[in-house]
């Protein structure tokens, strides 16, 4: 019996484990990372701690909200007094509290940065015109502002023709002019006109009570103020002393274009100055509910109180944290200890904390349109907490909002505002402890598991020697282990290992004898296979037609194996294959059209194909032949499951700047559960069998390339009332590469 010799006898095994170190203190430093959960613990710890606080911070405000609503509601009189009913967006106008004193010389610099908030007047505000609006012709932005006695108003025309006055004529209506409807403290209303006859210093003109007549009454001086030209047209600046006006008032512009009959071709404001029922309600910041507000502030919260128009009638508090005095720090060992590791790991921390900025200027509450998420709800009698972002998104505000009722009518929504800064900060603490905790921790515990791994391996070294020492170089047992009386696992094995070898003793006599086992064994089926390949080597010579039939199904079995096998090997070879490819601009239309006419109309001839062209070339930047094999992946899928005598349909168009390619057939459809994944690997729901081997590997393959030229593919039923199936491709077009 040959003897043949091992490529690696054990010693030789043994001394190149050896070489192959992965230790067992490396393996227990490893073990140590374990450690490293207690971040995720307190990360862990931190969201819920963040989620409850949040959750109990929403409880908060809007339980504020209802006790600023309820404590409004409840003093009789109030926002009636306060103009709180029958508001009028289009017609009511609201005072901003000017920052700035205002010089009147027909600039804007004066009024910022209120100006910003200035609403704009166009068609939607025409009162009366002759013919159709333009809005280049007349359009302007108003602004209206109080401070101290008066009450300043700008006026920012854009007209394209100016008309003026003439010198000493009487008719000031009779060229661009503003009308200004005022209904004083006794209710009286009051018609002034501003027009002038060149650009410079202006005053009122009270006009008389019957809007027929047009001649003025009197020069109002306590109405006084600028009119200047722009580029676009021109510019009015007025003051007018706040006892003058009462609660309501109106403006509008008029615009003159023609110079010879001077007939006012368009008028545009808040509403009619002449009728004192349409005039707008006057509407300026609440001074009673601010200081109703004051009694229920809280700290670093803010309450804004909202009319029926949207807009902040009301507001007091600050977002910004209080101001709290530094306290001097102890100059001891163990907070500069703190200090210092604080430092050193500050990169560490900024990581896995959320940032926010502290140091920010609470916006100023201006009688604009407060337009955040949740005051529409609100007026309409719902409450709810919403969250927005100031300072460059750095600063997260949550807000409660809840009606106004008075009378069981809703008239407004308090919003109070707090910002999440504090909740952020309590997170960051959490996980800045958490993770100092980790690092010291992680210290301690790897270096008490470095000791014991030390230990540990040194004993396993001693019992590794013991084992290479008892086996000779030639593989033979010649000694026996000395046993350990260590009563854990390192002894048990020990043991273990000197009963195993006894063991394998026997077990390596054994197997020197199943060389000669097998060997007789396998004799006699060799001498069977033998004489069957000459008995058929004899037939072949003049095979019948049974044999010849024999021969043709295992060479038909062998070709489908080998189509199996190629069908694997392409599949999974795919992605690098199509790395390799070179990618160009070419024609798909016509390389559809081609396809069908020279391949896929000559392979399925009894299948009729329609091709849905566009009505203009489109481009794609691809393999043509990668297309080309996933069409044919597709249109072979089609033909198969297609019900006879039904077309094939190809369509091909471009839609928001793709390419879109389907292809339908009608028949069987896709069952929902497999729809999802009908594009994996070995995949396949056919029901009956062909020629031609099926592995689902098809519309694999059709995905992998498609998805390589940044497209999409997928895949639905039909439902324009046929039955059927329909692949949707989708395309970048060439240029958008």
């Amino acid at each position: 019996m040959a003897v043949y010799a091992s490529p690696l006898t054990p010693i030789a095994s043994l001394k190149k484990i050896r070489t192959m170190r992965f230790s067992l203190r490396l393996k227990l430093t490893l073990v140590s990372l374990l450690l490293l959960s207690i971040p995720l613990i307190g990360f862990r710890f931190s969201e819920i701690i963040t989620r409850d606080l949040v959750e109990s911070r929403k409880d908060t405000l809007l339980f504020s909200a209802h006790a600023v609503a309820s404590s409004l509601a409840g003093r009789s009189g109030l926002l009636d007094q306060e103009l709180f009913h029958s508001l009028n967006q289009s017609r009511d106008l609201y005072l901003f509290q000017l920052t700035n004193p205002v010089r009147l010389n027909g600039k804007s610099d004066d009024w910022l940065p209120q100006i910003l908030e200035a609403e704009e007047f166009a068609g939607e505000h025409i009162l009366r015109i002759n013919g159709t609006y333009n809005y280049d012709s007349l359009h302007f932005k108003h602004m209206l502002g109080v401070r101290g006695k008066y009450i300043y108003a700008l006026f920012q025309v854009t007209d394209d023709k100016l008309v003026y006055r003439p010198q000493q004529s009487l008719g000031i209506a009779r060229a661009d002019h503003l009308q200004i409807g005022i209904e004083d403290q006794k209710g009286v209303l009051h018609r002034y006109l501003v027009s002038t006859a060149a650009p410079g210093w202006v005053n009122g003109y009270l006009m008389p009570v019957n809007p027929a007549e047009s001649l003025p009454v009197i020069l109002e001086k306590r109405i006084q103020g600028v009119w200047s030209e722009t580029e676009n047209g021109y510019t009015i600046e007025l003051r007018i002393p706040r006892d003058l006006i009462g609660d309501r008032f109106a403006f509008a512009i008029a615009d003159v274009d023609d110079s010879l009959n001077r007939q006012v071709d368009a008028l545009i404001g808040t509403a009619n100055p002449e009728s004192p029922e349409k005039l707008g309600w006057l509407l300026s910041p609440s001074k009673s509910i601010e200081n109703i507000l004051q009694s229920l502030d809280r700290p670093q919260s803010r309450i804004l109180i909202v009319d029926s128009n949207q807009r902040i009638r009301a507001s007091f508090g600050s977002l910004n944290p209080d101001e709290e005095s530094p306290k001097p720090e102890d100059k001891t060992l163990l907070n500069s200890i703190s200090s210092s590791i604080y430092g050193a790991l500050k990169p560490l921390y900024r990581i896995f904390t959320t940032s926010f900025n502290d140091e920010f200027k609470t916006p100023v509450a201006l009688p604009t349109t407060l337009d955040i998420s949740g005051v529409k709800e609100g007026l309409q009698g719902k409450s709810s907490i919403t969250q927005y972002r100031i300072a460059e998104d750095q600063v997260e505000i949550m807000a409660a909002i809840a009606p106004l009722k008075e009378n069981n009518k809703v008239i407004g929504a308090v919003v109070v505002e707090q910002t999440t800064n504090s909740i952020l900060a309590l997170q960051n603490r959490v996980i800045e402890e958490s993770l100092s905790f980790t690092i010291l921790a992680f210290c301690v515990g790897a270096l008490g598991l470095l000791l014991f791994a030390s230990r540990l391996s040194s004993r396993i070294r001693q019992l590794r020697n013991q084992a290479a020492g008892a086996i000779s170089e030639t593989g033979q047992i010649r000694s026996i282990l000395r046993p350990s009386r260590a009563k854990d696992e390192i002894g048990d094995l020990s043991r273990t290992l000197t009963t195993m070898l006894g063991q394998l003793k026997e077990q390596s006599e054994y197997r020197e004898n199943m060389a000669d086992n097998l060997e007789h064994e396998m004799r006699t089926p060799l001498a069977g296979i033998s004489a069957s390949l000459k008995n058929l080597s004899g037939e072949i010579e003049n095979p019948p037609e049974r044999i010849r039939n024999y021969l043709d199904w295992a060479l038909t079995d062998v070709m489908r194996l080998e189509q199996l096998l190629g069908a694997i090997r392409d599949a999974t070879s795919l992605q690098e294959a199509l790395d390799r490819d070179a990618h160009e601009n070419f024609n798909l239309t016509q390389g559809i059209q081609v396809w069908m006419e020279h391949s896929w109309q000559q392979a399925f001839p009894d299948t009729q194909f329609l091709y849905h062209k566009p009505d203009k070339e489109l481009t794609l930047y691809g393999d043509p032949g990668r297309i080309r094999q996933l069409l044919d992946k597709l249109i072979e899928n089609g033909v198969s499951f297609h019900d006879a005598e039904t077309p094939i349909e190809i369509s091909l168009y471009e839609l928001d700047k793709e390419i879109i390619l389907q292809v339908i057939n009608q028949g069987p459809t896709i069952p929902e559960e497999i729809r999802a994944q009908i594009f994996n690997s070995m995949v396949s729901r056919r029901a009956k069998h062909d020629s031609r081997p099926h592995l689902g590997l098809g519309l694999y393959v059709a995905r992998t390339i498609t998805v390589h030229h940044k497209g999409t593919i997928t895949v639905d039923n039909l439902h324009d009332g046929r039955n059927g199936v329909i692949f949707t491709l989708r395309f970048p077009l060439a240029h958008h590469q």
